[in-house]
């Protein structure tokens, strides 16, 4: 649980990062329970491989295109390969 808008970036290692406000973090430090709603989870299949030319940041925008056109919005996204 963290308070920097960077926060989440830590769930690409594997571990849950989850970012809250300022007084939601005050008073988990203050030994207050904190509740969470758990998101749904997602599966994203990702299969072959990137044409010559093609960025990973066009395989990002195109990856998120997609999620938000089927409704993906708030949902934790597990990538396979």
């Amino acid at each position: 649980m963290g308070t920097d808008s960077h926060t989440t970036m830590i769930n690409g290692l594997g571990v849950l990062g989850w970012g809250v406000g300022g007084i939601e973090a005050e008073a988990a430090m203050l030994g207050q329970p904190v509740s969470m709603l758990i998101p749904d989870v997602v599966g994203f299949k990702l299969t072959g491989k990137l044409r010559e030319g093609i960025t990973a940041t066009d395989l990002v925008l195109t990856v998120t295109q997609m999620l938000r056109k089927h409704g993906v919005v708030g949902k934790f996204v597990e990538f396979l390969w």
